[in-house]
């Protein structure tokens, strides 16, 4: 194990100063101190800049504040701070959003495992239970979706590492040296998705990928995310935000195309089709899901920005 890495953890936020505070301030609780913290605020309009200067955060000296000029989704953030973490010239980049947080070991528990892997994190578990995983994993080789700690346990019994398993820019580490070969996260997703095809790329490239199951990071969870269907054998993302939909649909079916093949792309038009006309129907939201898909399939990332902060009434 490399000793005296340097280690820049990025967080990017937007209009959620609380949060942020508890990030950070568990950031700066680690017991393998961080040699740079980035954050990038995508032009937060709810006093965040002003509540950091008045506790002191911006006069630390490594801490980096950039507060971008509009609001480019997590895609464009996470775009710029892994460009300003690469060129500062960090061995490892840790990645996350305003509002997830890591235990005080967290990191120092994650750098036991740098010679192992180029991409990898810990499991990310609900902040209110700390049982329940944030983000329903489904097992590349066994398709089955694992929910809670319970489950994971009876599935991988001693494995403690899940190969090729990410839950990305929620606590992952990156390593430097991989975003030299593979170049920053695609800003024009603008948000969700641009994660799985920074995995996707770092995959085709021979990065070693792994989510380490007895470590622990905290996120909140949104009920919606990872609705059943089909008898619980598949999950959809169900939101009723505009944006989110929206590019769900755009950049699944963009990633699909160039990751797996047009008829994986088609796959996930049909399954989406399905989840709004059976599982939870739902003319507008199928309506307008199918514009998604179009642009997506075209490669089109020009209109997500009349979306943002609309909601289905």
């Amino acid at each position: 194990m490399k000793l005296n890495n340097k280690i820049c953890a990025v967080v990017v936020t937007f209009n959620r100063k609380e949060l942020l505070l508890r990030t950070l301030s568990n950031l700066y609780k680690q017991s393998s101190p961080l040699h740079s913290i980035v954050v990038i605020d995508n032009a937060s309009n709810d006093g965040t800049n002003e509540l950091l200067q008045h506790l002191g955060y911006l006069d630390k000296s490594n801490l980096f504040y950039h507060k971008l000029a509009y609001n480019t989704g997590g895609a464009g953030g996470f775009y710029e701070g892994t460009k300003i973490a690469h060129k500062s010239d960090a061995d490892w980049i840790w990645l996350m959003d305003d509002d997830g947080y890591p235990p005080q070991t967290c990191l120092k528990m994650l750098l036991e495992y740098q010679d192992r892997y180029d991409f990898y994190g810990p499991l990310v578990l609900s902040d209110q239970d700390k049982t329940t995983l944030s983000f329903p994993i489904t097992l590349p080789t066994s398709k089955k979706i694992i929910r809670n700690k319970k489950q994971l346990d009876a599935f991988s019994s001693n494995n403690k590492v899940l190969s090729d398993v990410l839950i990305p820019f929620n606590g992952v580490m990156l390593r430097s040296s991989l975003v030299s070969q593979i170049g920053y996260p695609l800003a024009k997703f603008f948000i969700w998705g641009d994660d799985i095809e920074y995995t996707k790329r770092a995959k085709k490239f021979g990065a070693r990928i792994a989510t380490i199951a007895d470590i622990e990071f905290y996120h909140p969870t949104a009920p919606s995310l990872g609705t059943r269907m089909f008898f619980g054998k598949m999950q959809f993302n169900d939101t009723n935000s505009k944006i989110k939909l929206y590019c769900l649909c755009r950049n699944n079916t963009a990633n699909l195309k160039e990751y797996h093949g047009n008829l994986h792309a088609l796959l996930f038009g049909i399954k989406t089709i399905w989840f709004y006309s059976f599982t939870r129907p739902s003319l507008k939201k199928l309506k307008f899901s199918l514009c998604g898909l179009s642009a997506g399939w075209f490669n089109d990332f020009s209109k997500h920005r009349q979306f943002i902060g609309k909601t289905f009434e």
